[in-house]
């Protein structure tokens, strides 16, 4: 399991949107700043999230590359760190959706493999395989659904495997506020799964 980075210093909302902004004018010593800042998050919410090889060095480069491209769109409604969070979950799942991914990490939803094998997924029956794909997928598509910051949350929880306490600190939020989040999406999930 990759090591939690420490979190980036907080900072305030305003350093934040003066950040973007100068970002998304093309300065390239803010570009450099924002990259120190993040870059090490980035890459460790990719692999956390199970994104191995090369394909998780090209998942947090684009993660960056979507950040440099929405930052002049960023209006501080969220701190900077919680918004290129999200945009990584995003691109995460984004990545395990795609059938042109060169590793399949087990458990994702909508591999074939989900839920995570209690026995070899060669001894399931080629109609019980199919049954599980159609579930992660069905999962997968419930979870598109929920709103983002329980989403980020569940996320960060269940595919990061994150605890309430580096989630908080990644997220630059309460555990209480975490907490809230996580048990609000497990809600929302069971609503749009449609089961108990």
């Amino acid at each position: 399991m990759a090591p939690t980075p420490d979190p980036p210093p907080a900072r305030s909302y305003e350093e934040d949107l003066e950040l973007a902004r100068r970002c998304g004018n093309g300065d390239a010593d803010a570009q450099r700043a924002f990259v120190d800042r993040f870059g090490v998050l980035v890459y460790s919410i990719c692999a956390r999230s199970g994104i191995v090889g090369p394909d998780r060095e090209d998942v947090a480069q684009q993660v960056l590359l979507d950040a440099f491209r929405a930052l002049p769109r960023y209006r501080g409604t969220s701190r900077l760190s919680t918004w290129i969070y999200s945009l990584a979950l995003r691109r995460v799942a984004d990545h395990f959706r795609s059938p042109q991914r060169r590793d399949v990490p087990s458990g994702w939803p909508g591999d074939e493999s989900f839920p995570p094998p209690q026995s070899t997924p060669g001894a399931l029956a080629p109609d019980e395989q199919a049954v599980r794909r159609d579930e992660g997928q069905r999962v997968s598509r419930a979870l598109a659904r929920v709103a983002e910051p329980e989403r980020a949350v569940l996320l960060a929880y269940y595919l990061g495997e994150m605890s309430v306490a580096e989630i908080s600190r990644t997220l630059g939020m309460p555990e209480g506020t975490v907490k809230t989040r996580l048990h609000r999406g497990r809600q929302m999930l069971r609503k749009e799964l449609g089961t108990r």
